[in-house]
């Protein structure tokens, strides 16, 4: 039994293989369509967006509630971990955090951790999934703790969106960064700023240039000369997500490259055919 245990909330979007592997617990979002309210693992990206067709309007979404992650907790501890380090969606665009919080407060125990990743999606599930690694190896909490700390400064993250009008409507950006979304053929590309909310990054036309434009990024990243893992994702387009990924596999063969697909809550914001890369140096060298 390893005697760090993860936990992080469904915005993570780690595969089921390394959710199993690394033993990592996922506390659920929810996501109402309508008059249906479900937790965002009980929903496919097919099942969300056939749902989502038959009601005017957009879902929307809620954090998870505190004692959904009392439980979580719990469990844990009666299954034998000796501490839990907890990573979720930033909380400058969630009350996620905040519901930890207030779990941990009832537990009164110091042996839950919580870690604001300031991102989401793989931008916060890269960071679950190298603690989880960690914890594998034997390493502390606060060991984990401290190393999160430093990995996420080089943890980067892009979207690129064809609107910005479900994140205006859903309060998560500014009605001024908005209205780049109503110039022709604009392609926003998205990331978080210094204050951990979704801020425009950069505006390009075109489809094509935009995801050139994420490119540049990463390329940008790689010239430290260090191996990075490099998280492909998307919304709903599996068939163009696996054409990027084996486009990836071919531009950077020295490095690791896995493809996830997003669920309901970034749907929910981001709208469907969204995509984007998360990466960061791995392995990390421990500072």
């Amino acid at each position: 039994m390893k005697k760090v245990g993860i936990v992080m909330d469904s915005t993570g979007y780690l595969s089921n293989d390394i959710l199993e592997q690394f033993q990592i617990r996922v506390v659920p979002l929810i996501v109402n369509i309508g008059n249906e309210v479900f937790f965002e693992t009980e929903l496919s990206s097919a099942l969300y967006f056939e749902k989502l067709s038959h009601i005017s309007g957009l879902s929307t979404t809620s954090q998870p509630s505190v004692g959904a992650f009392s439980e979580t907790y719990q469990a844990m501890f009666s299954e034998g971990f000796e501490d839990i380090v907890s990573i979720h969606i930033s909380s400058g665009i969630s009350g996620t955090l905040l519901s930890a919080q207030m779990a941990k407060d009832l537990a009164s125990s110091p042996n839950i951790h919580l870690f604001d990743s300031r991102s989401t999606a793989l931008g916060l599930g890269v960071l679950a999934w190298a603690a989880a690694e960690w914890a594998d190896q034997g390493w502390s909490a606060l060991q984990i703790m401290a190393q999160l700390h430093n990995l996420k400064q080089q943890t980067e993250l892009y979207f690129v969106v064809n609107t910005l009008e479900n994140l205006r409507k859903g309060g998560r950006i500014g009605g001024a960064a908005a209205l780049v979304g109503s110039l022709l053929n604009i392609k926003p590309i998205l990331y978080f700023n210094q204050q951990a909310q979704i801020d425009v990054f950069d505006k390009v036309r075109s489809r094509s240039r935009a995801w050139q434009r994420v490119l540049d990024e990463l390329n940008r990243a790689l010239s430290s000369g260090k191996r990075y893992r490099i998280c492909l994702m998307h919304v709903n387009i599996p068939e163009e997500g696996e054409t990027l990924l084996n486009e990836l596999k071919v531009c950077y063969p020295e490095h690791e490259v896995r493809l996830f697909e997003l669920g309901a809550v970034i749907a929910t914001h981001v709208g469907h055919g969204a995509y984007g890369l998360a990466f960061h140096p791995w392995p990390f060298q421990a500072m």
